[in-house]
Parts: structure tokens; sequence; C-alpha cells
């Protein structure tokens, strides 16, 4: 049978259907259980339409989770300051870092160290990319007030990465301090970031 070709706007609107159903599946089920046949339920279309835009659930997770980075930014930074009308300060930025591992608006915390395992073995997505990290440190930094001369942006996305993996790992962390393990690390990011003084 031969595949069939979808004009521009549908691919798009499907694919972002697809994308959209994600996040309520990935909190509901993990990824594991996220199966493809629930994501297409999900959307409202045939299981053989996924494989028009992706080869395997792991390249799915992967744009899942970029797409809905992208969809997290404007809802925690406001249009003046992507405009460049206004700087965020330490107390925006300090907003930011506990919105990457709240668990009601951010994907991180649905993750596990073994789905990032193997989104690493099945995608390009996660591979460590220096220049491609800290230009987004950079991206996201421009849009902060006081930041540091000497701002090292490799160890900031380390960093940044080691508060999503407490998120993902929050059951093997000690729950009573895990608030307090989280405010630990935004706040030694946060020195990474800005001036003090």
């Amino acid at each position: 049978m031969p595949k069939r070709v979808f004009a521009e706007d549908e691919r798009n609107q499907l694919k972002l259907t697809m994308l959209e159903e994600g996040f309520p599946l990935l909190k509901k089920y993990g990824m594991t259980h996220t199966t493809i046949s629930k994501i297409t339920e999900a959307a409202g279309i045939a299981k053989g339409t996924f494989y028009h835009f992706w080869n395997n659930k792991e390249e799915y997770m992967a744009d899942l989770i970029m797409y809905h980075r992208q969809k997290m930014i404007p809802v925690l930074i406001s249009e003046d300051v992507m405009t460049g009308k206004r700087k965020l300060g330490e107390e925006d930025a300090r907003r930011y870092l506990h919105a990457v591992v709240d668990e009601e608006i951010s994907i991180y915390p649905h993750l596990t160290l073994e789905d990032e395992a193997k989104l690493f073995k099945n995608t390009d997505s996660f591979v460590p990319d220096i220049e491609k990290e800290s230009a987004i440190t950079r991206g996201l930094l421009e849009h902060l007030e006081n930041v540091r001369k000497d701002v090292n942006l490799p160890l900031i996305a380390n960093m940044t990465k080691l508060l999503v993996i407490a998120s993902e790992s929050k059951e093997e962390l000690h729950e009573k301090v895990y608030k307090q393990t989280i405010d630990t690390l935004v706040d030694a990011i946060l020195n990474l970031i800005f001036e003090k003084g």
C-alpha cells in the first residue's frame, strides 16, 4: 500500500496534535507505558500515520521534549522580555529554574534516567554538544540583567542538567530534603550566573 501524502498544513496539524497529546499521556503513564497506540488514539488518528513523522517512540519523545520546552518559554518569559523591552532579574531566573522541575508544568519530572538512556541511545537529540548547549544557555542569559562577565556557559548547562536529573531521580533522593536539594542546586546555578554585590 503506498504511503499517503499529506498537504503541508495537514501534516503540520497532525504532528502538532500528536505532540499536544503527548504530555498528558507521559504524565499519566510514563515514557515506557506511553505507547504509539495510546498517542495515536488520543490524537484521533490511525496508528500508521505516526510513522509518517517518526521512526519510533524515542524519536517522538525527543521531539515532544523539544516541543514542550519551546512551549514553556513564553509561559514563563513574557513577550516584553522576549522582545528585549525588559530584562529579568535573579528572582525571575529562580522561578524559571524551579518551573523546569515543576511536575505540573514541566515534562522533565515525568521522565526517568532509564528514559533518558533510551533517548540517548536511540536518537542524536541528547548527545552532549558543548557548542549547541552553550548557545542555548547564552540565548537564555541574554534575557537577564546583571549577568557575570566571566559566566561559564558549559558549567551552567551542566548544572541545569543536574537539576533536571535530580527531578527525574526524585524517588531515589531523600524526600524529606528534596525541596532543599532543588533549592541548593538552583542557588548554585544563580551564583554562576549573577554578579554579586
